[in-house]
């Protein structure tokens, strides 16, 4: 063999030898069991290949078009048949020069490190050892797989939105006590809390199933975006939503219906971390007040009140009952009389200086710790601005019936409200008289309109007949009477005052009285001496008051308030009363003038003088006082110049006194509760007897045909009147409903918060019946074989990567990746463009499932009809 060849044949042994290096093959070409032939470690290194080198690679090395993760086509079988001793190495190795550009060689792996033994352990048989899977399931338990975690998660919700909708009490304020013990509400709400956490996470997992299931049937079939590759599994996660993956993973514009599963992924999330909050507000107590079923709270007893009065004539048009005793002195301290509030309205118009009457006036009952306000307002609130003066105040006979039956049940046991630690009563129902049977919506209250005008005396004696009574401001709602005062006014009688010299100056006022007998306008006049302006003059009052009872309900809350609160008694329904042009359910008081004889009672000051209620009051409207050296009579409560506070002034103080006396119109009737009642016999408590000597219970069966029997604390009485005839006398008194409620923690009380927890829920609900109908609408088309776009639509229960891990598992089988936007991606992604990839999960032709890009060609999609089975 001459030089040349001889120098051809040695270069030859040489490259077979380092061929057979880096492929770790011996030399000899024989098989060895543990040992690889390598070139020494201290050439190798742990670097990567630039991706330029890739170009010199041949066909048989590498191709692009190969498993998104793969670098060879070659599968796991091949490799083990190639393998010596049909062993596969887990590990490769790789060739390494000095050159970095003659890196990655094909087909090379991890160079050994330094210092470790260069052989490899035996291997099982893997194809022995395979055990093949289907991808889906077919059987009837795909119709129900996945839905255990959505039950728990559904139940759970319409228990937590039936408790936070529905209103109803749980405990006290102090907390409930079990068994002796008073639990503490903070333990409870603890507790609750907890359940709630609970419940957030049952939704969680529900959401995350849903978008799981959806996750898993893309990834079989049309794929998804590399940069959601972990999406299915990251329902809640915030952060996610934020990286560069999530944001920039594309969309294909000829098909948005992909970003469905984003979008659901992003709406999830958002619903996951809201449920748990609003999860709290539907179950978590909220003091306030609740209602007290009257069965329950009332067992005891048998409502209603009763006021001993016939309904139909209490709430009176005409005529006003009287009586005699409340038409002289006695008629200011007898509570029952309309003057029974005289004491009270002297002293309130005595201390004006203090008050400038902007304060109500207060009353109280003396057989009951209870009180009541009398409040007025302006009907503009406009300041210095002449306005209809608007007054009101609860019936003194309500108040005192309430009061009574309040301090009955803190004393007696009328049922479960009586052992309630805090609740209030509310007092509906009433008489209509309007109604044939008596029967009303509600219980009422005067109302009362009323206009003053001043004028000076020197002005009207020199303009007689140019002052008419102020009615034109009033609000008659469409009574006759009243409409025809405003339409012609009434003229003012100025001879009986203008020429009268036993009224200069002096304090001197009329009585109430009326144009005609039995009408609905009241009108009042006087004159005030007044020297202000430094000259004395008189000025002459005129006034025109309106009255009606008003609907209105009545409560007591006996823990926080003695006070008897009304409905109607604050500024808003008053003025909104004033203001309406409707005129439902409110009655116009028609009078007498014998009534006003009672209102405003007439005594003896001596055996010359006499005076009135009326005439007391108004000696507080002028003083005396000295100027430039003499005594002179001023208007006393505003300045004399200000006619429009002085008329406000005089209108408050007429307009209190009426509504007062036609709230004390009482007839001092007694208030009664019927304990029990069967057809033969009727037991009630007199509540204005239940004190006394012999007691207030009172047993009424019958005698004989005209008689009945009362047993009354061991006295028993005959009446001349029949038991049937007495039944119906309870039939026809006024009755006072009561609802009761008590305070303390429950559900159901209406908010914004328990609102939007409520829409929350609804949401996840709505959710769940839409995934669960689309669902059930793909299984009815495929079970009728209906096919779109050429294929059987088919809905997939996906079996594998219920988990992250297990699609980890997936990734780790497949091959290491050679797309160039990759190559460099261990460290991190260099280009957001990669993120855009459409991924799936695909076979290889041995039916090893390996996770592929949407262009490879040498792997082919799943079978989801579980003819074939994978690895």
């Amino acid at each position: 063999m001459d030089p040349i060849q001889q120098d051809a044949e040695r270069r030859r042994l040489q490259s077979m030898s380092q061929r057979a290096w880096s492929r770790g093959v011996p030399l000899d070409s024989q098989p060895s069991p543990d040992l690889l032939i390598s070139p020494p470690l201290d050439h190798y290194e742990m670097s990567p290949r630039p991706i330029s080198t890739l170009s010199r690679l041949t066909d048989e090395e590498t191709s692009w078009d190969r498993p998104l993760l793969s670098s060879r086509t070659k599968s796991v079988d091949e490799v083990t048949q190639r393998s010596s001793g049909g062993r596969m190495s887990d590990w490769s190795y790789a060739k390494v020069t000095t050159d970095p550009q003659d890196q990655y060689d094909d087909g090379l792996g991890p160079a050994q490190h330094r210092d470790k033994q260069n052989t490899r352990p035996k291997l099982p048989d893997v194809e022995g050892s395979k055990i093949s899977k289907p991808i889906t399931r077919t059987e009837w338990s795909r119709y129900f797989n996945g839905w255990i975690v959505h039950l728990p998660a559904i139940l759970v919700t319409v228990a937590v939105l039936l408790i936070g909708s529905i209103q109803f009490y749980w405990y006290p304020e102090i907390g409930p006590l079990v068994s002796g013990y008073r639990l503490d509400t903070d333990v409870i709400s603890n507790v609750l809390q907890f359940v709630a956490k609970l419940h957030e996470l049952l939704i969680v997992a529900s959401l995350s199933s849903i978008a799981l299931a959806v996750y898993r049937r893309r990834l079989v079939t049309t794929g998804v975006r590399l940069g959601f590759l972990t999406g299915g599994y990251r329902v809640g996660d915030l952060n996610y939503l934020r990286t560069s993956s999530f944001r920039r993973q594309g969309l294909n514009k000829s098909n948005p219906g992909e970003m469905l599963l984003p979008g659901f992924l992003v709406f999830a999330t958002i619903l996951s971390t809201i449920v748990g909050p609003a999860s709290a507000v539907l179950l978590l107590p909220s003091l306030g007040w609740y209602e007290f079923d009257t069965s329950s709270a009332f067992s005891k007893i048998e409502p209603p009140l009763l006021y001993w009065w016939n309904r139909k004539a209490i709430w009176f048009k005409a005529p006003f009952s009287e009586y005699a005793e409340c038409k002289g002195p006695a008629g200011v301290y007898r509570d029952y009389c309309p003057a029974g509030g005289f004491s009270e309205i002297s002293s309130w118009v005595r201390d004006y200086a203090a008050t400038d009457l902007t304060n109500n006036l207060t009353f109280h009952s003396t057989s009951s710790e209870i009180r009541r306000h009398l409040v007025f307002t302006q009907a503009d609130d406009k300041p210095n601005t002449p306005s209809t003066t608007l007054t009101t105040t609860p019936s003194h006979f309500l108040m005192t019936s309430i009061g009574l039956f309040q301090k009955f049940i803190h004393s007696s046991d009328v049922g479960a409200l009586s052992s309630e630690p805090r609740y209030r009563l509310t007092a509906k129902g009433g008489a209509n008289v309007n109604s044939p049977t008596g029967e009303g919506p509600g219980l009422y209250q005067p109302f009362v309109q009323s206009r003053c005008t001043i004028h000076d005396k020197g002005y009207l004696e020199n303009t007689p007949g140019s002052v008419s009574f102020p009615t034109e401001f009033l609000n008659c709602f469409d009574d006759a009477d009243c409409l025809q005062s405003k339409q012609t006014p009434m003229q003012f009688n100025e001879s009986a005052w203008l020429h009268n010299e036993d009224l200069e100056n002096i304090s001197a006022s009329s009585t109430f009285f009326l144009g005609k007998e039995n009408s609905t306008v009241v009108y009042l006049n006087g004159m005030i001496p007044d020297a202000t302006s430094g000259e004395s003059r008189n000025l002459v009052y005129i006034c025109s008051l309106y009255a009606s009872w008003a609907p209105s309900n009545f409560s007591m809350d006996p823990s926080i308030s003695d006070s008897l609160q009304s409905t109607f008694s604050n500024d808003k329904s008053m003025r909104d009363m004033y203001r309406s042009k409707s005129h439902d359910d409110i009655r116009v008081i028609r009078f007498v003038s014998n009534w006003f004889r009672s209102l405003n009672p007439h005594w003896n000051t001596s055996t010359t003088a006499t005076t009135s209620g009326i005439n007391q009051i108004i000696l507080n409207f002028a003083t005396k006082v000295t100027l430039n050296g003499k005594e002179v009579n001023v208007l006393a409560p505003v300045d004399g110049a200000n006619n429009t506070a002085s008329e406000i002034f005089l209108a408050k103080v007429f307009g209190v006194y009426l509504a007062e006396g036609l709230a004390r119109n009482s007839l001092e009737e007694t208030t009664r509760i019927k304990l029990n009642s069967t057809d033969t016999e009727v037991t009630y408590l007199d509540l204005n007897e239940q004190h006394g000597y012999r007691g207030g219970v009172h047993k009424i069966t019958p005698y004989n045909n005209t008689h009945l029997q009362d047993e009354w604390r061991d006295r028993t009485t005959w009446r001349n009147q029949t038991f049937a005839r007495f039944t119906e006398v309870f039939n026809t008194a006024l009755p006072i409903n009561f609802t009761a409620e008590r305070y303390g923690y429950g559900s159901g009380q209406g908010r914004k918060t328990l609102e939007f927890a409520q829409v929350m829920m609804l949401i996840y609900l709505g959710i769940i019946a839409f995934y669960a109908a689309t669902v059930g609408t793909g299984y009815v088309l495929e079970l009728l074989k209906f096919k779109s776009g050429g294929e059987r639509i088919r809905v997939l229960s996906v079996v594998p990567w219920s988990d992250l891990q297990d699609l980890i598992i997936l990734a780790l089988k497949t091959p290491p990746p050679t797309d160039e936007d990759l190559a460099d991606a261990g460290a991190g992604v260099t280009s957001d463009k990669v993120w855009e990839k459409v991924v799936r999960a695909e076979s290889d032709d041995k039916r090893n499932i390996q996770l592929a890009f949407e262009e490879t060609t040498h792997t082919r999609k799943l079978d989801v009809s579980r003819k074939e089975r994978y690895y």
